[in-house]
C-alpha cells in the first residue's frame, strides 16, 4: 500500500475541517484534509446548479465570527451587510428587526399589550443576567410560563430553526439563553457574493497557497489505532487507489458517529458509545426557487414566524446577483420539520412548506418555479448533534479530536459552532505539538 506522511489528517471538508486545517497550516503544520465528494464546504458550500450558485446550508455570516476566522488566518472576506438585516412577518406585516435588541424589537410587535410585553422581557432579562432556565424544560415550555402569545413562540421558534433546526419544544430552554450570551458580542451579518461556500472556497484556498493538501473523491476507510492513541489514516483516492497516510494527530469533521466507525468502537469505552447511542440529528429542508423578478418587496432575510413549515425566506439575487444566471432570480426559503425525531412524511413537509410559499408570495404560481428542493435528515442533518448535547473536541482515543459543529461549547450552534470547534482544535494541537513534516 502507498504510504504519505503529514502533520494531521483531517477527514472532511466541511467548515469544521477547514477552519481547523487553515489554523494549523497558518501555524506551519502539513495538513491533509480528505473529502469523500468532489467538492469542499459540506453545509457552508456552494452547488452549481442549472446556472445557479445554490448555498448548501449556512447563508448568514458574521464579521465576528467568521470573519474573524478569516482574517486570522489571511483568507478573502468581503462580506455584504444588509441594515435591517431581518424582516419579520406578524399578522400580515412586515416589520424591520435590527440584531442589536432584536427579541425586545420583535416581541413588542407581536405583543398583545404593554403588561405583556414587560412580563416577557422581564423573564428573559433575568435569564441572561442572573440565572439560565433549566436544561430540562424546552424552550417553549419556558415562555408560557409568562405568556400564551403563539407569535412571540414564533419568533423564537424561528430563530431557533435557523441554526439549530430544531423546534422550540425541543431544544432545552438553558441552552437557548447560553446561546442568547454566547452570541451577544455579534453585531455585524450579512452574506456572501456566493453564499457559504465563498468563504470555505478561501479556507481551502489557504491550505493549498501555504503547502498543504486538499484531496476530494478520496473516501477515509479506517483511522489507525495503536494502543489506544491514532497514528493515522487510511483513504481510498478515486474509488481506485489505497494510501495509508501516517499523522500525529487526526481531526474528524464528519462528526463523532464517523469517529468511532472509522476508528472502531472497541477503542472508546462504554460510556462514551452511550452517548454515540443517543445521538440525534438536527433535519431542515431547503427551498430553491427561481423567478424572472423579485418576489420580496425589500432586502433582507424574510422570517414568518406564523407560517406551517417555512420560518424563513430570502431574496438572494437582491443582495448577491452572483448566484444566478443573467434574467433569473434565486429565492432561498427554510423550513423546520413537524419535529426532529422520525418518523416524519417528507412529502407532506414539503407540501405544507411550498403552501407557505404560496401563502406568503402574492402569485407565487404564475411567477416563480421550485428549482430544487434538498432536506438534511438521518444522520446527515443540519447539525449533527442536537444544540444542547455537544461533545468534546477531544475523543477517548488519544490524539483524535473532532473538528464539527457537534464539538463546540454550548450555546454556539450552526456555522459559528463548526468555526468555533474547528479553531479549537486546531490551537489545541499547536499547544501540545511542533509540526514536523516538511513542506514541498
Amino acid at each position: 500500500m502507498k504510504q504519505a506522511k503529514y502533520d494531521v489528517v483531517i477527514i472532511g471538508a466541511g467548515l469544521g475541517g477547514l477552519t481547523a486545517g487553515a489554523v494549523l497550516v497558518t501555524a506551519g503544520f502539513k495538513v491533509l484534509v480528505a473529502e469523500k465528494v468532489s467538492f469542499v464546504g459540506g453545509r457552508c458550500g456552494t452547488l452549481e446548479y442549472k446556472g445557479f450558485h445554490l448555498p448548501t446550508g449556512a447563508i448568514w455570516l458574521s464579521e465576528e465570527v467568521h470573519g474573524d476566522l478569516a482574517r486570522a488566518v489571511g483568507a478573502e472576506f468581503n462580506l455584504r451587510v444588509i441594515d435591517p438585516p431581518y424582516y419579520f412577518r406578524i399578522g400580515g406585516k412586515d416589520y424591520p428587526a435590527p440584531i442589536a435588541g432584536i427579541f425586545r424589537t420583535m416581541f413588542g410587535y407581536a405583543s398583545k399589550d404593554e403588561g405583556e410585553i414587560v412580563r416577557v422581557m422581564k423573564a428573559f432579562k433575568r435569564g441572561i443576567a442572573w440565572q439560565e432556565p433549566s436544561m430540562n424544560m424546552s424552550v417553549y415550555d419556558w415562555l408560557r410560563q409568562y405568556t400564551d402569545n403563539e407569535a412571540i413562540a414564533g419568533i423564537i421558534r424561528a430563530f431557533v430553526a435557523m441554526d439549530t433546526g430544531l423546534n422550540h419544544f425541543e431544544l432545552p430552554a438553558g441552552e437557548f439563553f447560553k446561546f442568547v450570551k454566547e452570541t451577544s458580542f455579534v453585531k455585524r451579518g450579512g452574506f456572501l457574493a456566493q453564499g457559504g461556500g465563498t468563504l470555505t472556497q478561501a479556507l481551502a484556498k489557504v491550505i493549498r497557497d501555504k503547502g498543504s493538501d486538499i484531496w476530494t473523491r478520496c473516501q477515509a476507510t479506517q483511522i489507525m489505532v495503536r494502543d489506544g492513541v491514532a497514528v493515522g489514516v487510511r483513504v481510498r483516492k478515486d474509488d481506485m487507489e489505497d494510501i495509508e497516510v501516517s499523522a500525529t494527530a487526526i481531526a474528524c469533521n464528519a462528526g463523532p458517529k464517523t469517529a468511532v466507525e472509522l476508528a472502531g468502537k472497541e477503542n472508546f469505552g462504554e460510556g462514551y458509545m452511550k452517548d454515540i447511542a443517543k445521538i440525534k440529528a438536527a433535519p431542515q429542508m431547503i427551498i430553491y426557487v427561481e423567478s424572472e423578478e423579485s418576489l420580496t418587496d425589500n432586502k433582507g432575510m424574510f422570517m414568518w414566524p406564523e407560517a406551517r413549515r417555512v420560518f424563513c425566506a430570502l431574496d438572494y439575487t437582491g443582495i448577491c446577483p452572483e448566484v444566478s444566471p443573467p434574467g433569473k432570480t434565486l429565492l432561498e426559503a427554510c423550513s423546520y420539520l413537524t419535529n426532529s425525531e422520525q418518523p416524519y412524511d417528507l412529502k407532506s413537509e414539503v407540501e405544507l412548506s411550498i403552501q407557505d410559499l404560496k401563502d406568503n408570495i402574492p402569485d407565487f404560481d404564475k411567477r416563480a418555479k421550485i428549482l430544487k428542493i434538498i432536506c438534511y435528515h438521518n444522520q446527515y442533518g443540519l447539525m449533527r448533534v442536537w444544540a444542547g448535547q455537544p461533545f468534546d473536541i477531544k475523543t477517548p482515543v488519544e490524539n483524535l479530536y473532532l473538528a464539527c459543529d457537534s464539538a463546540a461549547p454550548h450555546g454556539w450552534w450552526g456555522s459559528s459552532a463548526a468555526v468555533r470547534s474547528g479553531r479549537l482544535t486546531a490551537e489545541e494541537i499547536a499547544r501540545r505539538f511542533k509540526p514536523s513534516v516538511a513542506k514541498a
